[in-house]
């Protein structure tokens, strides 16, 4: 077992973790390159340490695909586009394949105009958002990425999951030091945050879920909870969650202006079906209601590393400033995780991701040993 803070985990090697994404994949059904974007986007969540943003968010596709909810032949394409923005229609394709897809288009537009935007609509979950801005980042561009989905918290004051559990991502070109990458949800606690503190049997951080009967707030999951079979992360819970300030609630309504107010043909958090557990049946839907990503590229107003320097003396002001007892080092928001991505290390699972993993491997007619077997270090 490794350690990542308090919670248990098992090491293994990203690299082989992503020839087995892929493996899975193509036996699904995929095509090879829908297969290896996928796998990519998954891996990268495990090799920045996002415990349930890697490995965790694997099921989801499966399960879509295995539904078919999820159209594994269908091929995102642009539908409208402008000098500085592009609109793409996934078909209910990946949000992985397709987001992709929208960044990549973006910073073209960015390069040639300075700043671009992208629109995503009818896809399915497309994992942890630091992915997509980070492809910025390293072009020595600016981006924001976010979209909604499933309806996973209520308003402030209520008591009824209305609203997204949008992820938020922003990256900013780094110099000498890695980029500036703020990755996270717009909401205290998610589907992962619920199964991982329940498969853990620890409590939430704060009093996040409200008794559905009684009104009462909570943060013991366990009452509440409902596995679904053979799945380590996506489940129901019967208890809503809540936010913990009104400043969270109002950073997930912009969230939501982004994904779904502006973004043309896209559905908003409240008209997507919920929960978790609806999407076990096959939908003639997508997961997620919409996407969007903005992309600025600084090299039309200044030299093209003079961001990078600029990042570079805010991190130094940053990791220089006084330290509390205790503390050996202060990191920058995604700083660990680009160190660990950097590394090529073994990177941490949490063990009931595993035990789904290997689940999800069988049902394929794989096995892990099979697998581990015909990979050569190196090879994805």
């Amino acid at each position: 077992m490794g350690d990542a803070g308090e919670m248990e985990t098992i090491e293994e090697d990203p690299d082989f973790l992503e020839h087995c994404y892929k493996r899975v994949l193509l036996a699904l059904g995929f095509e090879d390159e829908h297969a290896s974007i996928v796998a990519m986007c998954i891996s990268d969540g495990d090799r920045n340490a996002k415990l349930t943003q890697g490995m965790g968010v694997f099921e989801i596709p499966v399960l879509l695909a295995r539904t078919g909810t999820m159209d594994v032949t269908a091929t995102p394409e642009i539908v409208d586009e402008g000098p500085t923005w592009v609109v793409i229609d996934a078909k209910r394709s990946s949000g992985q394949w397709a987001v992709t897809m929208a960044m990549e288009a973006t910073m073209a537009k960015a390069r040639e105009h300075a700043i671009a935007i992208g629109f995503v609509r009818d896809f399915n979950d497309a994992g942890a958002f630091g992915t997509y801005v980070r492809m910025a980042a390293r072009e020595g561009m600016m981006a924001i990425a976010t979209n909604n989905s499933l309806p996973l918290v209520s308003p402030w004051g209520g008591m009824e999951n209305v609203l997204s559990g949008a992820p938020f991502a922003a990256a900013t070109p780094g110099g000498e030091h890695p980029p500036i990458v703020s990755d996270l949800q717009a909401v205290e606690v998610h589907d992962g945050n619920l199964s991982e503190a329940y498969f853990q049997g620890k409590k939430l951080k704060g009093d996040f879920l409200v008794d559905p009967d009684t009104g009462e707030l909570t943060d013991d999951p366990a009452p509440y909870f409902k596995q679904m079979e053979d799945y380590g992360r996506i489940s129901d819970c019967t208890a809503p969650s809540v936010f913990g300030t009104p400043r969270m609630y109002a950073f997930n309504l912009f969230t939501e202006m982004l994904s779904g107010i502006i973004n043309p043909g896209a559905r908003l958090s409240p008209e997507i079906a919920g929960p978790p557990s609806y999407w076990l049946e096959p939908r003639d839907e997508a997961l997620t209601g919409g996407a969007c990503v903005l992309v600025i590229d600084p090299s039309h107003w200044m030299p093209g590393d003079e961001a990078g320097k600029r990042s570079d003396r805010l991190v130094d002001a940053v990791k220089g400033a006084k330290r509390r007892p205790g503390v050996e080092e202060i990191f920058l928001p995604g700083e660990r995780g680009w160190r660990t991505m950097e590394s090529g290390g073994a990177v941490q699972l949490l063990p009931a991701h595993w035990d789904s993993f290997v689940q999800i491997v069988e049902s394929v007619d794989l096995s892990i040993d099979e697998l581990r077997a015909g990979y050569s270090p190196g090879r994805r």
